[in-house]
This record gives structure tokens, sequence and C-alpha cells, in this order.
């Protein structure tokens, strides 16, 4: 009894894992919370201006990336242990402002993508959704962030 009790508890839990495994895109179980992930900034801006990329996150600077119109720059990371990972990028084009946005947050980004790809237009960055397969998702600047260059 205690042998089948064990088999049917361990068959259980592979089934489980198995299943969590395959719903948040994971190709091995030592990947679970700790996959690498990439991020991509796109310039898109209308009226084919250069962008101005500053990112960083607490632990990482990423350094200032000046992005001709249509190109792109991108990172890969490893989230935290924490799951408390962060990188959020200053953003211009040379009308005197700087643009604040989260381009990545743990809670928000990890389920949804280990290929994070996004467009930056005026209004605001736009993520690509791998289901609809268009940059449908777009997001206001972070509230407070247009900060007016000296």
């Amino acid at each position: 009894m205690w042998t089948q009790n064990c088999f049917f508890v361990a068959l259980l839990l592979l089934t489980v894992a198995t299943s969590f495994i395959e719903a948040h895109g994971h190709q091995h179980w030592w990947d679970l919370g700790f996959q690498k992930a990439r991020v991509e900034v796109r310039n898109e801006l209308e009226g084919e201006r250069e962008l101005r990329v500053h990112c960083r996150s607490g632990d990482d600077d990423l350094g200032l990336r000046v992005l001709k119109p249509h190109n792109f720059f991108s990172w890969k990371f490893r989230p935290n242990l924490w799951r408390t990972t962060q990188f959020y990028c200053a953003m211009d084009w040379g009308e005197g402002r700087v643009h604040l946005f989260d381009i990545y947050i743990w809670r928000r980004d990890y389920a949804r993508c280990g290929n994070c790809l996004w467009i930056v237009k005026h209004s605001g960055p736009c993520f690509y959704d791998m289901g609809n397969r268009a940059y449908d998702f777009c997001y206001p600047w972070n509230p407070g962030s247009l900060m007016k260059l000296h």
C-alpha cells in the first residue's frame, strides 16, 4: 500500500510539473524561475528620428544607445531569485524631454515572454504579442516621467 501511494504521488507531481513547464514555455525543469530573458527595443518613431535609449536595472547599467530609425538593440539576462528583476529605460528623441518606461518587470513579463520585443513610438512603447503577431499592447510613458532636459 505504501509503495502504491508513493508511486501515485510521484506520478501526480510529475504530471503537474510537466503541465507547468509546458504552460510557461520552459524547455527544462531546471529553468523554472531562472530562464534567461531577452529584451529588444526597436526605434519606430514617426518622422524617422533617432532614438536615444539608456536602460538599467538595480544591478546593470546598459549605457546610452543611439538607434537610427528601424534599428534595435537587445540584451539577455537571468531574472533574480527573488523575482523582482526590473529594467527601466530613459528615452528621448531631441525634443528636450526624457521619457521613462519600465521595459521589463518580472511579474508582468516573465510568463508572457522569454523574448520581449518592444517598439518605441512617440506615444509610448508597444509590446509584441506572439499570439496576434502584432505590436498591439501599447503602454503610456511612466506617470510623471516627462522630464525636461536643461
